[in-house]
């Protein structure tokens, strides 16, 4: 009786997505190991060379060896679109299927994940004097009277973009100012997405209490570990600008910079960058829930190489069937 040949198992993109403190990276590691493979990072601060303690990147001592990808890459200046992520990071992903049949990606920027694993629609056409207008109001006035204005034009995608998030306010009032009666979709349909190859989904949760414990803990770290002298470095050479670019949106650059100054205390700097932090893990909790088909681990009471080992299971079974529902574990 002959033998079968031998057929190579499924290509499979594996994509870990959660709230930052949850542990991604390290989870990302321990299956990439055992997958001979690299970790793809999708985070939009730990793009920033030079800031390696306030964007929290990996430590040589935390990534088991396994190589970390799009990492420390640009200029504290310069900015990437999802788009521009997306092209920079599907290439990685498909030099890892075609090497070993699997690719590892993780990170808690939604938007970058969702370019980097399927189609992402091309921006709307710019009108370069309506978003220098804009972009003037906000240095004027602050971007909380941009988030006022889109509240009076469409109350859904105010409630969406963060008040303080001038880049978003800005793209969502082109769309509605240059077209009188349109509504800003906000990308409803964000995670129901035709993939660019056989993708699993996995959402990391933790109980919230536990969860911000570690916030806390992270932001003192950050204090305490070389962030300040990050951030000092940075506003002693950057040019004089109308707004934040770069890497001074990062959560804690102005928090640690208003220390610098000397309006606020060490302790109420560490304060404020938790609180802000844990604003953040709310807004990536809005991202979790919309991750149609995925599979979501609580990694609550278990550890790495545990969580690890759950998702490499789920992993064993998507290779060989179609796109799996959520389902919890």
């Amino acid at each position: 009786m002959s033998q079968r040949p031998a057929v190579r198992p499924a290509e499979l993109v594996i994509a870990l997505f959660g709230p930052t403190g949850v542990g991604k990276t390290a989870v990302a590691c321990h299956v990439a190991k055992q997958l001979a493979t690299r970790v793809v990072s999708c985070d939009s601060m730990q793009l920033y060379r030079g800031f390696p303690v306030l964007t929290n990147q990996p430590r040589p001592e935390e990534t088991l060896g396994v190589a970390q990808e799009l990492v420390g890459v640009i200029d504290a200046g310069e900015e990437w679109s999802a788009v521009e992520y997306g092209r920079r990071a599907r290439p990685l992903l498909e030099e890892d299927l075609a090497r070993t049949g699997s690719a590892v990606i993780a990170g808690g920027t939604g938007l970058y994940l969702r370019a980097a694993l399927a189609p992402l629609s091309a921006p709307e056409p710019v009108n370069p004097d309506l978003r220098r207008a804009l972009e003037e109001q906000a240095a004027r006035e602050g971007p909380a009277a941009l988030h006022r204005e889109l509240a009076s034009r469409d109350a859904q995608a105010a409630e969406a973009i963060h008040p303080e998030n001038t880049r978003r306010l800005v793209r969502a009032l082109e769309v509605l100012m240059s077209s009188p009666g349109r509504t800003w979709s906000g990308r409803a349909d964000l995670w129901a997405p035709d993939y660019h190859h056989h993708t699993l989904l996995v959402g990391l949760t933790m109980d919230r209490a536990a969860l911000y414990r570690r916030v806390d803990h992270r932001a003192q770290s950050m204090f305490d570990g070389g962030a300040v002298e990050e951030v000092k470095a940075h506003r002693a050479e950057r040019p004089s600008s109308i707004e934040r670019r770069g890497i001074e949106r990062a959560i804690g650059y102005r928090e640690l910079g208003n220390h610098l100054d000397g309006t606020i205390s060490a302790d109420e700097a560490v304060a404020r960058l938790a609180a802000a932090t844990r604003k953040y893990v709310r807004r990536q909790g809005t991202w979790l829930r919309k991750l149609r088909g995925a599979v979501i681990i609580d990694v609550s009471g278990r550890t790495d190489e545990e969580s690890a080992a759950l998702i490499l299971a789920e992993a064993r079974r998507a290779r060989d069937a179609s796109p799996i529902e959520g389902r919890g574990a």
